[in-house]
């Protein structure tokens, strides 16, 4: 392999590794915390964090689609620039408590269109990049660079926090992370782009039709789609009920966010073993089963003798593997079902429904709490409930309910066609 290749591969793994928490921060529960330091509300905060999803959702097509035309790494740098300024307003929320909420939102926008225009065309951006003989075990590499990185600062936040978990330290390690934001700039900035953008005269409309057209690739999506529409709100939703029911602490609320990424690592290895042994839809039965029984056994934590914190420890760190099984089943089923032809669009499509289906589920979600649907507390024999285990029964009904729709899955992938792509709904 060419050592220019090599290097150029390991600038990768360093760039997705120094932007890789502010993504993640949207799930391990650590800006859940600082919202709720500034005063706001946990239905404001459950809409809040799905703004990345939403704007996702309408903007992926478009701007893979511009990244096609004025280049990929073009759009991808003007992105990371959004995104180190969404995080410094984010920072100075911090400050103007009266107008955090403008602040927060502001910031929250601006860092969702910019990491869409990044990863609009990363993988397009990568594929000359990566010879196809090890992109399997380059993305592995990459995948667990990152992790690793992610659950060494993780440990490190939940510790900071443990010793103080005032306001002024939240606002110095999003600093801290910001400033990687920045250093990703530079170190992005050597990635070569060897496919030149060309302008295409086929316009967005006809692209979406020709996808619309291939046989099995919109049935696909549709499942997609349902799938995270069920399963979409439960990281943010298993958090507010941790702070506003179990009063849990700061720092445990971000050890959980690390149990998600341990649970994670290990269930990216074993859904690449179970797809390449028996095929997407197998593995996509088992998540359905397996997300019903682990959501479900949140409602009985007062039945199980063992304290709160190791119970939801478990609980979190198995959703993360099912979640991270999941992810890969996705994204092999993708990689095969999507047509050569167009491949950045057709691929940001499929994932711009998946982070439809989660946006909906956190907007829905928010806005019932908000709008006090739901009975803040409830009895059901001996077992007293709340709001939120609501909604995660709700989430778990509904993932049931959804094995019907497995006879969208063409199931092209059989045997030996894991793809380790990182799903790109989630991160780089």
């Amino acid at each position: 392999m060419n050592i220019l290749k090599t290097k150029y591969m390991i600038t990768v793994i360093i760039t997705v590794c120094a932007g890789i928490m502010p993504q993640l921060f949207f799930k391990n529960g650590f800006l859940l915390s600082y919202f709720s330091k500034l005063g706001l509300q946990s239905s404001t905060i459950l809409i809040m964090l799905s703004i990345p999803s939403a704007v996702m959702f309408i903007l992926s097509v478009p701007l893979a689609y511009y990244a096609d035309i004025y280049g990929k790494k073009k759009i991808g740098l003007i992105g990371i620039i959004f995104t180190v300024l969404g995080f410094l307003l984010i920072i100075c929320s911090g400050f103007f408590k009266e107008e955090a909420f403008f602040y927060i939102i502001t910031g929250l926008l601006i860092f969702s269109i910019g990491f869409t225009a990044l990863i609009s065309g990363w993988f397009a951006l990568l594929s000359p990049l990566v010879p196809e003989n090890i992109r399997g075990s380059f993305f592995g590499n990459l995948r667990l660079s990152w992790q690793i990185f992610a659950i060494a600062c993780s440990f490190i936040i939940t510790y900071i926090l443990d010793l103080n978990s005032s306001i002024s330290t939240y606002q110095l390690i999003l600093a801290f992370f910001t400033s990687l934001l920045v250093l990703q700039i530079f170190i992005y900035m050597k990635i070569p782009e060897f496919e030149k953008a060309e302008f295409t005269k086929q316009s967005i409309k006809n692209i979406l039709t020709y996808i619309v057209d291939k046989p099995g690739y919109m049935p696909f999506c549709a499942y997609c789609f349902l799938l995270l529409l069920a399963t979409g709100s439960w990281p943010v939703t298993l958090g507010l009920l941790e702070k506003d029911v179990l009063k849990f602490s700061d720092e445990l609320i971000v050890h959980m966010g690390t149990m998600l990424f341990v649970g994670s690592m290990l269930g990216f290895y074993i859904g690449g073993k179970m797809v390449d042994r028996f095929g997407t839809k197998i593995v996509f039965l088992v998540v359905h089963f397996s997300y019903f029984f682990i959501l479900f056994i949140v409602l009985l934590r007062d039945f199980i003798p063992v304290p709160y914190g190791y119970y939801f420890s478990f609980i979190t760190f198995t959703l993360g593997l099912i979640q991270a099984s999941s992810s890969i089943a996705l994204t092999s089923e993708m990689m095969a079902l999507a047509p050569q032809k167009y491949k950045s669009v057709t691929i940001s499509f499929c994932s711009s429904l998946q982070v439809g289906g989660a946006a909906i589920s956190g907007l829905v979600s928010g806005k019932i709490i908000e709008y006090g649907i739901l009975s803040e507390t409830w009895v059901f024999k001996s077992l007293t409930l709340s709001n939120y285990d609501t909604l995660i029964l709700f989430n778990a009904v509904m993932v049931f309910v959804f094995i019907i729709t497995l006879g969208l899955i063409p199931s092209v992938v059989k045997t030996k066609k894991v793809q380790w792509v990182p799903h790109s709904s989630k991160t780089l």
